[in-house]
Protein backbone atom coordinates (compact mmCIF):
# COMPACT_ATOMS: atom_id res chain seq x y z
CA UNK A 1 0.00 0.00 0.00
CA UNK A 2 1.48 3.33 -1.03
CA UNK A 3 2.14 6.19 1.38
CA UNK A 4 -0.42 8.34 -0.52
CA UNK A 5 -3.13 5.70 -0.07
CA UNK A 6 -2.37 5.42 3.66
CA UNK A 7 -2.58 9.18 4.07
CA UNK A 8 -5.90 9.30 2.23
CA UNK A 9 -7.32 6.54 4.44
CA UNK A 10 -6.20 8.40 7.56
CA UNK A 11 -7.86 11.58 6.33
CA UNK A 12 -11.10 9.73 5.60
CA UNK A 13 -11.12 8.13 9.07
CA UNK A 14 -10.28 11.48 10.70
CA UNK A 15 -13.06 13.42 9.01
CA UNK A 16 -15.53 10.58 9.45
CA UNK A 17 -15.20 10.68 13.22
CA UNK A 18 -14.88 14.47 13.34
CA UNK A 19 -18.09 15.12 11.38
CA UNK A 20 -21.25 15.11 13.51
CA UNK A 21 -23.69 12.46 12.47
CA UNK A 22 -26.99 13.61 11.03
CA UNK A 23 -29.93 13.05 13.33
CA UNK A 24 -31.23 9.52 13.07
CA UNK A 25 -34.30 9.72 10.87
CA UNK A 26 -36.83 6.93 10.83
CA UNK A 27 -39.63 6.86 8.27
CA UNK A 28 -42.78 5.90 10.13
CA UNK A 29 -45.25 6.10 7.28
CA UNK A 30 -45.65 7.15 3.65
CA UNK A 31 -49.00 7.50 1.92
CA UNK A 32 -49.87 9.01 -1.44
CA UNK A 33 -49.93 12.39 0.30
CA UNK A 34 -47.84 12.54 3.46
CA UNK A 35 -44.46 11.27 4.65
CA UNK A 36 -44.01 11.05 8.42
CA UNK A 37 -40.46 10.86 9.79
CA UNK A 38 -39.23 10.63 13.36
CA UNK A 39 -35.86 12.12 14.32
CA UNK A 40 -35.13 10.45 17.63
CA UNK A 41 -32.06 12.53 18.44
CA UNK A 42 -34.00 15.78 18.09
CA UNK A 43 -37.22 14.29 19.49
CA UNK A 44 -38.96 15.70 16.45
CA UNK A 45 -41.62 14.57 14.00
CA UNK A 46 -41.13 15.85 10.44
CA UNK A 47 -44.05 15.76 7.99
CA UNK A 48 -43.63 16.39 4.28
CA UNK A 49 -46.60 16.72 1.93
CA UNK A 50 -45.78 14.85 -1.28
CA UNK A 51 -48.94 16.30 -2.78
CA UNK A 52 -51.87 18.22 -1.41
CA UNK A 53 -55.05 16.48 -0.24
CA UNK A 54 -57.96 17.23 -2.55
CA UNK A 55 -60.62 17.22 0.18
CA UNK A 56 -61.16 17.54 3.91
CA UNK A 57 -62.01 13.84 4.07
CA UNK A 58 -58.53 12.96 2.82
CA UNK A 59 -56.95 15.54 5.12
CA UNK A 60 -58.71 14.09 8.16
CA UNK A 61 -57.56 10.59 7.24
CA UNK A 62 -53.93 11.75 6.97
CA UNK A 63 -54.16 13.64 10.26
CA UNK A 64 -55.64 10.69 12.12
CA UNK A 65 -52.83 8.50 10.83
CA UNK A 66 -50.32 11.13 11.98
CA UNK A 67 -51.99 11.24 15.40
CA UNK A 68 -51.64 7.47 15.88
CA UNK A 69 -47.87 7.73 15.47
CA UNK A 70 -47.68 10.85 17.60
CA UNK A 71 -49.42 9.07 20.46
CA UNK A 72 -46.94 6.20 20.21
CA UNK A 73 -43.70 8.23 20.07
CA UNK A 74 -44.78 11.44 21.90
CA UNK A 75 -42.17 13.82 20.41
CA UNK A 76 -41.82 17.29 21.90
CA UNK A 77 -41.34 19.02 18.52
CA UNK A 78 -43.11 18.96 15.18
CA UNK A 79 -42.07 20.31 11.78
CA UNK A 80 -44.59 20.63 8.95
CA UNK A 81 -43.11 21.06 5.47
CA UNK A 82 -46.02 22.69 3.65
CA UNK A 83 -44.44 23.44 0.25
CA UNK A 84 -46.96 21.32 -1.68
CA UNK A 85 -50.00 21.88 0.52
CA UNK A 86 -52.77 23.67 -1.42
CA UNK A 87 -56.04 22.92 0.38
CA UNK A 88 -57.53 26.06 1.95
CA UNK A 89 -58.74 25.12 5.42
CA UNK A 90 -62.04 26.58 6.64
CA UNK A 91 -63.16 27.32 10.20
CA UNK A 92 -64.93 23.98 10.69
CA UNK A 93 -61.85 22.04 9.60
CA UNK A 94 -59.62 24.12 11.86
CA UNK A 95 -61.89 23.32 14.80
CA UNK A 96 -61.71 19.62 13.98
CA UNK A 97 -57.90 19.81 13.87
CA UNK A 98 -57.84 21.65 17.19
CA UNK A 99 -59.94 19.02 18.97
CA UNK A 100 -58.53 15.91 17.32
CA UNK A 101 -54.88 16.80 16.66
CA UNK A 102 -53.66 19.88 18.52
CA UNK A 103 -55.12 19.19 21.96
CA UNK A 104 -54.10 15.50 22.05
CA UNK A 105 -50.65 16.46 20.78
CA UNK A 106 -50.12 18.87 23.68
CA UNK A 107 -51.34 16.25 26.14
CA UNK A 108 -48.77 13.84 24.71
CA UNK A 109 -45.91 16.30 25.19
CA UNK A 110 -45.82 18.59 22.17
CA UNK A 111 -44.00 21.84 23.00
CA UNK A 112 -42.92 23.45 19.72
CA UNK A 113 -44.44 23.46 16.24
CA UNK A 114 -42.88 24.99 13.13
CA UNK A 115 -44.31 25.43 9.64
CA UNK A 116 -42.34 25.97 6.45
CA UNK A 117 -44.49 28.14 4.20
CA UNK A 118 -45.99 26.52 1.13
CA UNK A 119 -46.03 27.76 -2.45
CA UNK A 120 -49.68 28.80 -2.20
CA UNK A 121 -49.37 31.84 0.06
CA UNK A 122 -53.13 32.37 0.38
CA UNK A 123 -53.62 28.80 1.59
CA UNK A 124 -50.88 29.25 4.17
CA UNK A 125 -52.48 32.55 5.17
CA UNK A 126 -55.66 30.62 6.05
CA UNK A 127 -53.56 28.45 8.38
CA UNK A 128 -51.88 31.45 9.98
CA UNK A 129 -55.17 33.31 10.44
CA UNK A 130 -56.57 30.44 12.46
CA UNK A 131 -53.76 30.54 14.99
CA UNK A 132 -53.83 34.35 15.09
CA UNK A 133 -57.58 34.61 15.66
CA UNK A 134 -58.43 31.52 17.70
CA UNK A 135 -57.33 30.51 21.16
CA UNK A 136 -55.40 27.45 20.05
CA UNK A 137 -53.46 25.29 22.49
CA UNK A 138 -50.41 25.48 20.22
CA UNK A 139 -48.58 28.55 18.97
CA UNK A 140 -46.64 27.61 15.84
CA UNK A 141 -43.94 29.72 14.23
CA UNK A 142 -43.76 30.08 10.44
CA UNK A 143 -40.53 30.04 8.43
CA UNK A 144 -39.41 30.56 4.86
CA UNK A 145 -36.93 27.68 4.92
CA UNK A 146 -36.49 24.32 6.58
CA UNK A 147 -33.07 25.37 7.84
CA UNK A 148 -34.48 28.30 9.82
CA UNK A 149 -37.30 26.16 11.17
CA UNK A 150 -34.91 23.48 12.39
CA UNK A 151 -32.62 26.02 14.03
CA UNK A 152 -35.55 27.42 15.98
CA UNK A 153 -36.90 24.00 16.95
CA UNK A 154 -33.47 22.95 18.22
CA UNK A 155 -33.04 26.16 20.22
CA UNK A 156 -30.18 27.53 18.13
CA UNK A 157 -31.94 30.81 17.31
CA UNK A 158 -34.59 32.98 18.91
CA UNK A 159 -37.56 33.93 16.77
CA UNK A 160 -38.45 37.60 17.00
CA UNK A 161 -40.68 39.63 14.72
CA UNK A 162 -38.82 42.31 12.81
CA UNK A 163 -39.87 45.12 10.54
CA UNK A 164 -37.53 44.66 7.61
CA UNK A 165 -37.44 46.73 4.46
CA UNK A 166 -39.63 45.42 1.68
CA UNK A 167 -38.92 45.65 -2.04
CA UNK A 168 -41.51 45.13 -4.77
CA UNK A 169 -40.18 44.34 -8.23
CA UNK A 170 -42.08 44.10 -11.53
CA UNK A 171 -40.64 41.28 -13.62
CA UNK A 172 -42.78 41.50 -16.74
CA UNK A 173 -45.68 39.46 -18.08
CA UNK A 174 -45.94 35.69 -18.40
CA UNK A 175 -47.22 33.69 -21.40
CA UNK A 176 -50.79 33.91 -20.11
CA UNK A 177 -50.73 37.69 -19.84
CA UNK A 178 -50.39 37.84 -16.06
CA UNK A 179 -48.15 40.41 -14.44
CA UNK A 180 -45.27 38.96 -12.43
CA UNK A 181 -44.59 40.84 -9.21
CA UNK A 182 -41.72 39.79 -6.92
CA UNK A 183 -41.71 40.68 -3.22
CA UNK A 184 -38.29 40.80 -1.55
CA UNK A 185 -38.10 40.82 2.23
CA UNK A 186 -35.93 39.13 4.84
CA UNK A 187 -36.80 35.43 5.05
CA UNK A 188 -36.92 35.71 8.84
CA UNK A 189 -39.88 38.08 8.41
CA UNK A 190 -41.97 35.72 6.27
CA UNK A 191 -44.86 35.64 8.75
CA UNK A 192 -45.25 39.43 8.75
CA UNK A 193 -45.01 39.47 4.96
CA UNK A 194 -47.83 36.96 4.54
CA UNK A 195 -50.00 38.70 7.12
CA UNK A 196 -49.49 41.95 5.19
CA UNK A 197 -50.89 40.23 2.09
CA UNK A 198 -53.87 39.15 4.14
CA UNK A 199 -54.62 42.68 5.33
CA UNK A 200 -54.35 44.02 1.78
CA UNK A 201 -56.70 41.36 0.43
CA UNK A 202 -59.18 41.93 3.23
CA UNK A 203 -59.19 45.67 2.61
CA UNK A 204 -59.52 45.17 -1.15
CA UNK A 205 -62.50 42.85 -0.67
CA UNK A 206 -64.11 45.34 1.70
CA UNK A 207 -63.71 48.14 -0.82
CA UNK A 208 -65.21 46.11 -3.67
CA UNK A 209 -68.13 44.95 -1.53
CA UNK A 210 -69.01 48.39 -0.16
CA UNK A 211 -68.11 50.91 -2.88
CA UNK A 212 -71.77 51.21 -3.96
CA UNK A 213 -72.94 52.00 -0.43
CA UNK A 214 -70.09 54.46 0.09
CA UNK A 215 -71.12 56.34 -3.07
CA UNK A 216 -74.52 57.07 -1.48
CA UNK A 217 -73.00 59.22 1.27
CA UNK A 218 -73.27 63.00 1.13
CA UNK A 219 -70.31 65.27 1.78
CA UNK A 220 -71.69 66.15 5.24
CA UNK A 221 -72.17 62.47 6.14
CA UNK A 222 -68.56 61.75 5.24
CA UNK A 223 -67.41 64.64 7.44
CA UNK A 224 -69.45 63.24 10.33
CA UNK A 225 -67.93 59.79 9.87
CA UNK A 226 -64.39 61.16 9.96
CA UNK A 227 -65.08 63.00 13.23
CA UNK A 228 -66.88 60.01 14.76
CA UNK A 229 -63.83 57.87 13.93
CA UNK A 230 -61.75 60.14 16.19
CA UNK A 231 -63.70 58.89 19.21
CA UNK A 232 -65.79 62.00 19.87
CA UNK A 233 -69.28 61.83 21.35
CA UNK A 234 -72.36 63.00 19.50
CA UNK A 235 -72.52 66.35 21.32
CA UNK A 236 -68.85 67.01 20.56
CA UNK A 237 -69.33 66.12 16.89
CA UNK A 238 -72.38 68.42 16.65
CA UNK A 239 -70.49 71.30 18.26
CA UNK A 240 -67.54 70.92 15.91
CA UNK A 241 -69.82 71.01 12.86
CA UNK A 242 -71.99 73.80 14.31
CA UNK A 243 -75.18 71.76 13.97
CA UNK A 244 -77.81 70.70 16.49
CA UNK A 245 -77.70 67.35 18.19
CA UNK A 246 -81.02 66.49 16.52
CA UNK A 247 -79.58 67.20 13.08
CA UNK A 248 -76.54 65.07 13.88
CA UNK A 249 -78.72 62.18 14.98
CA UNK A 250 -80.65 62.39 11.72
CA UNK A 251 -77.38 62.24 9.77
CA UNK A 252 -76.21 59.30 11.88
CA UNK A 253 -79.47 57.44 11.24
CA UNK A 254 -79.07 57.96 7.49
CA UNK A 255 -75.42 56.85 7.58
CA UNK A 256 -76.30 53.62 9.38
CA UNK A 257 -79.08 52.89 6.90
CA UNK A 258 -76.95 53.57 3.81
CA UNK A 259 -73.95 51.56 4.99
CA UNK A 260 -75.78 48.94 7.05
CA UNK A 261 -73.53 49.60 10.05
CA UNK A 262 -74.23 49.58 13.77
CA UNK A 263 -71.21 50.92 15.63
CA UNK A 264 -68.35 53.41 15.60
CA UNK A 265 -66.00 50.47 14.93
CA UNK A 266 -67.76 50.02 11.57
CA UNK A 267 -67.32 53.73 10.89
CA UNK A 268 -63.59 53.51 11.59
CA UNK A 269 -63.28 50.61 9.13
CA UNK A 270 -64.96 52.65 6.40
CA UNK A 271 -62.86 55.74 7.14
CA UNK A 272 -59.61 53.79 7.01
CA UNK A 273 -60.48 51.64 4.01
CA UNK A 274 -61.75 54.50 1.86
CA UNK A 275 -59.02 56.89 3.08
CA UNK A 276 -61.58 59.48 4.17
CA UNK A 277 -59.24 61.38 6.50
Amino acid sequence: MSILTILMLRLIIYFYFRTPLKSFEMKLDESDYLIINYEKENDCFVQFWKKSPESFAVLKKEFLNFRSYYEKYTPSKTLWLQQNFQLEVNKEMHQWIEENINKPGVEWGNEKVAFVVGKDVLVHLSVMNYFEEQNSVIHPVHFASEKEAREWLNGNINHTKIDSQIKILFEGVDDEGNSIIKIKRASSDIANTIMSFGHLLEENNFLKSNIANYAKLTKREKEIMVIFAQGLRQKEVADRLFISIETLRTHWKNIKKKLNIKSVADVIKYVNSFDMN
